[in-house]
């Protein structure tokens, strides 16, 4: 661990108890950066209990000052299918009290020499990055990691759609048709996810410890998916959510329409538009009056075009950070 920077001392992971400061960070960062974001403990707790490549006794350095969490860091590795890039990447931040102190950038040489560690112990042979992301918002870390050499690699963003505004219609091509599913589809949903995302930039095979952690998580439910098929095949899917959390604390009635994929010989065909607007009607009758997804503004589907085609704009820019890997 670093040493001690005035009254703040770093440690490792604590156990789960750990995960209440984590979270009351996250929380305050968001609302000093103006971070459109919701963290939760029970959500938190079910992503580290299921960490791949990632041992949280040694790979989470944490920031204390009198008691309290006001930053940590976690590193973790995986391999890109398309580019066979193996990725070191970092995630976390500080309590925006305790920013200027050389806590951020003391975090990330931590996570830099870590990831050096890890690398030492699990050579190999192909094309190596260090990665990190942050919001546009979050200027703070932007120039710590502009300080430490990283660069923007790509961009994200997040888009909202009025449901006041007319929804279209759209017909699925003839021989698909929706049909609901539960949770006993779980695997056959996630599987025809991982094969639709298979040729995304930055994709990673997912692992049996993720989709555990996948059909743990709050945002799993099945009952607000549209799931297209052709006969007993899934071709496309929305993986629509609510966010109670949100919608209480941030007085919205949002819904995410979110996971959105399609099989290769099925794009252009107008599957993911059909799912989508079938989404958006469902929403509408259960009340609420916007829907909001995630996307990567370079996947090679076109989704940025398709989504503002359908009515979504901007409403957040976040930047994936990278730096060559560097084992000295």
């Amino acid at each position: 661990m670093p040493d001690p920077i005035g009254d703040v001392s770093f440690r490792h992971f604590g156990g789960e108890v750990d995960f209440v400061g984590m979270v009351a960070m996250l929380k305050a960062q968001a609302r000093h950066d103006g971070v459109d974001r919701t963290d939760s403990v029970d959500d938190l707790a079910n992503e580290y209990r299921h960490a791949t490549n990632c041992d949280l006794d040694a790979d989470l350095a944490i920031a204390q000052r009198a008691g309290e969490i006001v930053g940590y860091s976690r590193v973790f590795w995986r391999i890109e299918e398309v580019t066979s890039a193996r990725v070191l990447g970092f995630v976390g931040w500080v309590h925006p009290e305790a920013r200027g102190l050389e806590i951020e950038a003391t975090l990330v040489s931590w996570s830099e020499s870590r990831l050096r560690d890890i690398a030492a112990g699990l050579p190999y042979e192909g094309n190596q990055v260090i990665q990190s992301s942050a919001e546009k918002a979050e200027t703070d870390k932007i120039r710590v990691f502009g300080e430490a050499g990283f660069q923007i690699s790509q961009t994200y963003t997040m888009m909202t759609r009025s449901l006041d505004d007319p929804i279209p219609s759209f017909r699925l091509p003839a021989g698909l048709e929706f049909r609901p599913v539960d949770s006993g589809d779980a695997r056959r949903v996630w599987d025809a996810g991982e094969e639709a995302m298979r040729d995304h930039e930055g994709f990673a095979a997912g692992t049996e410890s993720q989709f555990e952690a996948f059909v743990g998580g709050s945002r799993f439910q099945p009952s607000l998916w549209k799931v297209v098929f052709e006969g007993d095949q899934i071709v496309g899917q929305v993986l629509n959510f609510l966010d109670q959390e949100e919608n209480s604390t941030q007085g919205r009635k949002r819904g995410w329409t979110e996971d959105i994929s399609v099989q290769r010989r099925w794009r252009n065909r107008g599957v993911a538009k059909a799912a989508i607007v079938e989404s958006m009607r469902m929403f509408k009758q259960m009340g609420m009056t916007e829907v909001a997804l995630d996307v990567h503004t370079t996947n090679p589907t076109g989704a940025l075009q398709l989504y503002e085609g359908l009515g979504y704009s901007v409403v957040q820019t976040g930047y994936q950070f990278r730096k060559p890997f560097d084992q000295s």
